[in-house]
């Protein structure tokens, strides 16, 4: 009973992902990058068919809450999402990458 549990929790939380991450692949013009501006700080989101996919106002792999500073550090980590998803990639961003693009915590 317990392995029968174990399974349908890792079909539930793996499926759906793998198949929304995989339907993107095939329609990677459908993605859309924008801006987002909350309060004293900003973040993007990404649209695919129009509908909301990635709406991220944090920096990413970075412990804590640690707002964007600034509108082109958010659009610098957009590109970077959006083109991992276009070429196929997992749309994760690690501290190296964020490094690169010269994205730190405030």
């Amino acid at each position: 009973m317990k392995m029968i549990k174990r399974f349908h929790r890792l079909v539930l939380f793996t499926v759906p992902p793998a198949a929304l991450f995989f339907s993107c692949r095939e329609k990677a013009d459908t993605l859309r990058l924008a801006p987002v501006r909350t309060g004293n700080s900003w973040g993007y989101h990404i649209q695919h068919n129009g509908r909301p996919f990635i709406y991220q106002v944090e920096i990413p792999a970075v412990a804590g809450h640690h707002p964007f500073s600034s509108k082109e550090e958010a659009m610098r980590v957009g590109r970077l999402v959006l083109h991992k998803l276009r070429h196929g990639q997992s749309p994760a961003v690690s501290l190296r990458e964020l490094d690169s693009l010269n994205v730190r915590p405030r």
